[in-house]
């Protein structure tokens, strides 16, 4: 049994130290996916704190099948679509950047603008799922429980998304 379900289980019995443990080893991690895939800082931390409630709220009905990571993460992402839909707007990833810390990214200031541009060139599912799989070190089945759909699906999207990049690294080689 891994330390999240002795988490949960603690949670569901009324535990509130166990419930900020939770919080604690997650936030910081959801915060900057929600940040990574389009939502502004500011926005992104409201976001962030849905996601908790959201999860708060539905943990008596969570199954203990896959993971909790890519459970919550699965939240994440459904309450950042919901947001944008509502918003109506589409932000794109170097907007959402501006406030991030120059070092969260890694590397020098020209290859953080350079993946901010090329992720702001692909479609938001085929971004999402690659800063999942390279920012966050989630498998291509994880991406599809997040995203709810097929794995065939998840590995399409990192595929193409892949394929896009390198189509675009090309391009601007030349």
């Amino acid at each position: 049994m891994n330390e999240d379900s002795v988490l949960v289980r603690a949670i569901l019995q009324g535990d509130e130290e166990a419930m900020e443990q939770l919080v604690y080893r997650y936030y910081d991690e959801i915060f900057y996916y929600i940040n990574q895939i389009g939502a502004p800082y500011e926005e992104a931390k409201d976001i962030t704190q849905e996601v908790f409630i959201s999860m708060l709220k539905a943990l008596p009905k969570y199954k203990e099948q896959g993971h909790f990571k890519a459970w919550i993460y699965r939240i994440a992402y459904n309450k950042s679509m919901n947001h944008f839909r509502q918003s109506k707007y589409v932000t794109t990833l170097s907007e959402a950047h501006e406030e991030v810390a120059e070092d969260d990214i890694g590397g020098t200031v020209e290859n953080q603008s350079l993946v901010k541009e090329l992720l702001d060139s692909l479609p938001q599912k085929q971004s999402s799922a690659l800063i999942l799989k390279y920012f966050h070190g989630f498998t291509a089945s994880e991406i599809a429980k997040v995203m709810g759909v097929s794995l065939p699906t998840a590995k399409s999207r990192i595929f193409q998304g892949l394929k896009k990049l390198k189509k675009r690294l090309k391009e601007d080689e030349n």
